[in-house]
């Protein structure tokens, strides 16, 4: 799956963003509504709104269903990008990856690292 910019108003992102209010924008951006968000996710309104408001997290599936209606990756939904003081979890990953890869002797490429919600 190829990720692009939704478009440059994704730019308009504030400096620290949660997960709810991040999944609000880019529903926004992209024309949906909860509604509509619901129905192509096959869940409640209720837990996008809850989503949205930080009360609950999406788990992985539905995490990765809502990267692919969004076009952006999983990583950068959860992104603390701009957070001050904060690294991305992608980099993070990057990393992590890099680091372990070093230790067990192997290459990066061979490393997997799978996180759960």
């Amino acid at each position: 799956m190829i990720h692009t910019p939704i478009d440059s108003r994704i730019e308009d992102a504030p400096a620290i963003e949660t997960l709810g209010t991040r999944l609000a924008r880019l529903r926004r951006i992209r024309g949906l509504s909860k509604t509509d968000v619901a129905d192509r996710l096959g869940i409640s309104i209720t837990a996008i709104c809850h989503w949205e408001q930080d009360r609950s997290r999406p788990k992985a599936a539905r995490l990765q269903a809502l990267s692919q209606l969004f076009g952006v990756s999983a990583a950068d939904l959860l992104s603390d990008e701009g957070a001050p003081g904060r690294q991305s979890l992608a980099d993070l990953v990057t990393r992590s990856r890099e680091e372990i890869a070093r230790t067990a002797g192997t290459t990066p490429s061979k490393v997997r690292i799978v996180i759960e919600m």
